[in-house]
């Protein structure tokens, strides 16, 4: 019998891992970064007093793992493997002769959908796989007086160290109790649900919850500003419905042994449609994108990160992950239109105060060397996140504090980085910087951002951005990506004049020496009849004869129906092919 447990558990947290490799492999490495797990007695005393505070550090603490490939998938697939297995060997109490795979793989299939969620916190799934743990060790005891004060103890203790999942627990003891056990046993089971909401009601009423639905619902797993789906709730109905359907089998007639084996395989394929069709639903493709260009973007790997971006579109926080590794690969003024613009959106979204975007921002920032306002978008997005702040913003922290020369600041920021799992190392290296001005200007990194500084003080962004990058340039002529991202964003805007006036203010200096490919496209297209000014600016002979051709197919399919999509096909990677599009 336990080899046939350990077979179906391995069958189960094998397909389990790869179906969540599959489908979140980067919606666990995004999560990681929405807490900040730390090894401090600070950090743990903070949290494990809390309601749930128990299930939330566990959570917490597996969750920073998920930095590393692979981990998350094994990580949620064993507690979901868990789940499943300890509903079946519920089912069995008041089924013991049945085998209901549908329904005791339900519960693990609504936490599955929820992990899509990354407004969800995994403290949600430890406290139900706590709540499944003493509610197996309840189901065991055969005195039913000892159930009746182990009940109770469980219910207190699982409300302090799961939440809410406690009420699951008595709801799910009741039902128990009604196959199991007496008329007595059953008022003490049902006196288990009154206990689990006076312990609730009584955590509002002392301030310890904030509110009902934190107390009361699965609402203390989600984000506490923001409503939580209705997915969240699909494992809670789950386990009772289970039960019930588990009872009603129960007082079914004993099928044959090849009834059994059709009813198995009907049942595992019910369930796998069902799971088909739910993930679908729940799995949200363009969200998965987003979270894997971040993952390239903070690894720094623009090529791959590049390559993921050809074809349509038109998600503006795809655009700026892609003409951000653009600039950082070097391939921004030449290769932009290479790319499906869409406006200077795409360079810079706008800000909308969560978290996602508050980092994007920053680091668009930072590879500007706006480093201002790098800091402030680091700081919303280390302060707007659900957990104990983010390790990547906090990373930007201690580099524009190195950078301003704020080295208390930043060493405040280290030592707490040197207080987690995944960051001690990189944190440790950074104090070699403390104090140390030579340090950071001889660092590429720190040094380069160091020298674009202003010189004059002023608040960052106050009269534009593009005329803070237009400071930037003249003071650091070597760094040409603030002049070629203000280019952009005339270029982007289809602002000829003001492209302009910038190329004639700026060509021949040392900010702008010569100009880039995407620039020559656009001086064409400022005096298309005027060769003369094509050579003031030094056009090239390769953009000149390409510009023939592309003249030569407009003016020859004048008329025909297709004449865009011919010029997509044959100059789509110009800014003459942008500059026509409506």
């Amino acid at each position: 019998m336990k080899g046939k447990q350990i077979a179906i558990a391995l069958i189960l947290c094998v397909v389990g891992g790869l179906v969540l490799e599959q489908t979140a492999r980067y919606h666990f490495f995004y999560i990681e970064q929405l807490q900040l797990f730390q090894y401090s007695s600070d950090y743990l005393m903070e949290r494990l007093p809390q309601v749930g505070g128990f299930s939330l550090l566990v959570g917490e603490w597996i969750t920073q793992f998920f930095v590393h490939p692979y981990v998350g998938a094994v990580a949620v697939a064993l507690l979901l493997t868990c789940v499943a297995m300890l509903t079946r060997s519920l089912l069995r109490v008041v089924a013991p002769e049945r085998e209901l795979p549908l329904f005791y793989l339900l519960p693990a299939l609504g936490l599955l959908l929820i992990q899509y969620d990354f407004n969800y916190r995994l403290q949600g799934t430890v406290a139900y796989l706590l709540m499944l743990c003493a509610l197996s060790v309840w189901a065991r005891i055969a005195s039913a007086w000892m159930r009746s004060l182990l009940g109770w103890l469980l219910v207190g203790l699982l409300f302090l160290l799961g939440g809410p999942i406690a009420h699951l627990f008595a709801l799910a003891a009741l039902l128990l109790e009604m196959k199991i056990g007496e008329r007595r046993s059953m008022a003490c089971a049902f006196s288990f649900l009154l206990l689990s909401v006076g312990l609730a009601i009584g955590s509002v009423w002392t301030t310890a919850v904030v509110d009902y639905p934190f107390a009361l619902l699965p609402d203390a797993y989600y984000h506490p500003n923001l409503a939580p789906r209705t997915t969240i709730y699909y494992a809670w109905v789950a386990l009772p419905v289970a039960l019930l359907l588990a009872c009603g089998c129960a007082r079914l007639p004993y099928p044959s042994v090849r009834g059994i084996y059709v009813g198995r395989i009907l049942q595992l394929l019910c369930f796998a449609g069902l799971g088909y069709w739910q993930i679908s639903m729940h799995w949200d493709r363009e969200s998965d994108r987003l979270k894997m260009l971040d993952h390239l973007a903070r690894t720094e790997q623009w090529n791959a990160l590049i390559r993921s971006c050809e074809g349509p579109m038109q998600n503006y926080l795809y655009l700026n992950h892609l003409n951000r590794a653009l600039m950082e690969s070097g391939r921004f003024g030449d290769h932009l239109f290479a790319y499906d613009q869409h406006g200077p959106m795409g360079l810079l979204t706008q800000w909308d105060n969560t978290p996602t975007v508050s980092t994007l921002m920053s680091d668009v920032y930072f590879t500007l060397g706006e480093i201002g306002l790098s800091q402030e978008m680091a700081f919303e997005g280390y302060v707007t996140v659900m957990g104990a702040g983010n390790p990547r913003n906090l990373q930007r922290l201690i580099q524009t504090n190195l950078i301003y020369g704020a080295y208390p600041v930043a060493e405040k920021y280290i030592r707490i980085l040197e207080k987690t799992h995944a960051y001690s190392a990189w944190a440790t290296a950074h104090r070699r910087f403390l104090q140390n001005d030579a340090a950071v200007e001889a660092d590429p990194l720190l040094g380069a951002k160091r020298k674009g500084l202003p010189l004059e003080s002023h608040i960052a962004g106050s009269r534009g951005l593009e005329f803070d990058l237009l400071r930037r340039a003249e003071q650091d002529p070597e760094n040409v990506r603030p002049i070629q991202f203000v280019g952009a964003i005339l270029l982007l805007s289809k602002n000829m004049g003001q492209f302009k006036q910038l190329i004639e203010q700026y060509f021949g200096t040392p900010v702008l020496p010569s100009l880039p490919v995407h620039f020559q496209e656009a001086v064409i297209l400022l005096a298309e009849r005027d060769p003369l000014y094509w050579q003031r600016f030094q056009v090239s002979e390769a953009v000149i004869q390409r510009f023939a051709a592309y003249r030569n197919l407009v003016m020859q399919n004048r008329t025909n129906p297709r004449l865009a999509q011919m010029i997509q096909q044959s100059f789509g990677n110009t800014y003459w092919a942008y500059f026509i599009r409506k």
